[in-house]
């Protein structure tokens, strides 16, 4: 069979880049092509084997057929050693065929026939194996690329757990940590996370919730309840029993994630992680989500025990600043504002007062009524001191039934004096103290701030207070020193 030199030519180029199109692919990121396109490829590399090896090799040496390993080893490749053998054989007798065909009447069937035997039975034992091996190269490839591309799906997924875990440690409020762990879900991938709560009744609400689609009802969720029992991370949709996949069904996700946070007397807290597809224990996303459940506890833990720190630090704070009776300020609190009202005062800042009170008839309540009809007693003139004053003023317990009004901001003695005048009239108002009206008064005395210090202006609002209670009705003194108030200024006492 003869052929010209341009065709031998032709069909040398189209055979080579055949190859190299197969060592391409052969070195290219695995990747599982459809069965139809490796068929459809199988057959090409195929024909051109066996017209290659009839063209190229009008003389039949054993060099012919090596064309035909190319369509054996992308056989082995797409399905392995046995469509390996059935190619080959197919390829072979073809080009055995065309080789008789081409010679047929020149007396060398026989010889052809035998040469062919020969160069089957040489491919046979090189291509089988050889396509056997590159059969597991290529699954070796694929697992490995696999393996790859896993290990840096699980790498990203740390990356971004050890970054919403810093974004957890720094949320301070419970309330934070809630919002951090179901963003930080979402981004994992799962399409929609919430928290549920349990409170001291037993009943399950969703405080926070992110992501798409709706977090299905807590309250007929048996592995919410069975993860808090177990305080252990629970799958849903996986060996579950068949009224959990029919419910999980009905939610409109294929898998979820359950994630204990908290619990303690009855109450707890879980995270919920709701996906569109099944979910397994090893599943690289179910682990990341489960690291990032221990951190939320953590991160949760630490800012409830922050909060009551912060809320007892607070308590303690108010206690030293208060009375703990009336919840007025103390005399610690007085002094601290009264000494910023005299600095206030020496470098020219506006001028106040100090109204020293002490109520009249009390120890007459106490004895007659009892200590918690005083106490009663106390805690009104309190209110109704709070009352007169304004935002800017301090009304402050001493002790006992002694109490000091810090008055800022005034324009001069005779703002001090209607308020000591209001004070006077209101706490000259009986107490009611259960079926019993406790009557009071008070004594009132005016200091005003000048150049003094802190302890010498409360002796001198003391002194006045003295002086009006020596007249055993309710009034008020001016401090030594003072000038009386000018005309149009009320002064009489109170009776």
């Amino acid at each position: 069979m003869a052929i010209s030199a341009d065709a031998a030519r032709a069909v040398a180029v189209l055979a080579c880049l055949n190859v190299v199109f197969n060592g391409v692919l052969a070195i290219r990121p695995p990747r599982r092509e459809p069965m139809a396109a490796g068929i459809a490829q199988l057959v090409v590399d195929a024909a051109l084997a066996v017209v290659a090896a009839v063209l190229l090799d009008p003389s039949a040496t054993p060099l012919a057929w090596v064309a035909l390993l190319v369509p054996v080893l992308d056989a082995a490749v797409l399905s392995g050693p046995v469509l390996a053998g059935a190619v080959w054989l197919g390829v072979g007798f073809a080009y055995i065929a065309l080789r008789m065909r081409g010679l047929q009447g020149d007396g060398a069937d026989g010889e052809m026939v035998r040469l062919g035997l020969q160069q089957l039975a040489a491919a046979a034992a090189v291509a089988i194996p050889t396509g056997y091996l590159a059969a597991r190269l290529r699954d070796d490839l694929d697992r490995a690329h696999e393996t790859l591309t896993t290990a840096r799906r699980r790498a990203d997924e740390l990356e971004r757990v050890a970054r919403h875990a810093r974004t957890l440690t720094e949320a301070g409020d419970p309330g934070r940590v809630l919002e951090a762990a179901t963003a930080a879900a979402t981004d994992l991938g799962f399409q929609r996370v919430d928290i549920c709560r349990r409170d001291g009744s037993g009943r399950w609400r969703i405080d926070h919730a992110a992501g798409e689609g709706r977090s299905p009802d807590p309250a007929s969720d048996r592995a919410l309840e069975r993860a808090v029992a177990e305080n252990r991370p629970a799958l849903v949709g996986t060996g579950g029993s068949e009224h959990e996949r029919q419910w999980l069904h009905l939610t409109g996700f294929a898998g979820g994630l359950i994630l204990p946070v908290w619990q303690q007397e009855g109450r707890a807290a879980a995270m919920r992680a709701w996906s569109d597809t099944p979910l397994e224990p090893d599943d690289s996303a179910v682990q990341a989500l489960t690291l990032l459940g221990t951190q939320t506890a953590a991160a949760w833990g630490n800012a409830l025990r922050y909060t009551s720190l912060a809320g007892w630090s607070r308590m303690v704070a108010y206690e030293a600043a208060h009375d703990a009776l009336t919840g007025l300020a103390n005399r610690a609190q007085l002094l601290t504002h009264l000494t910023h009202a005299v600095d206030a005062g020496r470098a020219g800042g506006p001028p106040f007062a100090v109204l020293y009170l002490d109520l009249n008839g009390f120890k007459r309540v106490n004895d007659t009524l009892g200590h918690d009809a005083g106490d009663a007693v106390l805690v009104a003139v309190g209110q109704r001191l709070t009352r007169i004053a304004r935002p800017s003023d301090t009304v402050a317990r001493l002790g006992g039934d002694e109490f000091v009004v810090l008055l800022r901001e005034l324009s001069g003695i005779g703002d001090a004096i209607a308020v000591a005048e209001r004070i006077c009239a209101a706490l000259s108002r009986p107490v009611a103290v259960g079926d019993h009206q406790a009557p009071i008064g008070t004594s009132v005395g005016i200091a005003w701030g000048g150049g003094q210090d802190v302890e010498e202006i409360l002796r001198l609002g003391d002194e006045a207070m003295y002086r009006a209670k020596r007249r055993k009705r309710t009034g008020y003194e001016l401090a030594e020193g003072l000038a009386p108030p000018g005309p149009g200024t009320p002064r009489p006492p109170v009776p």
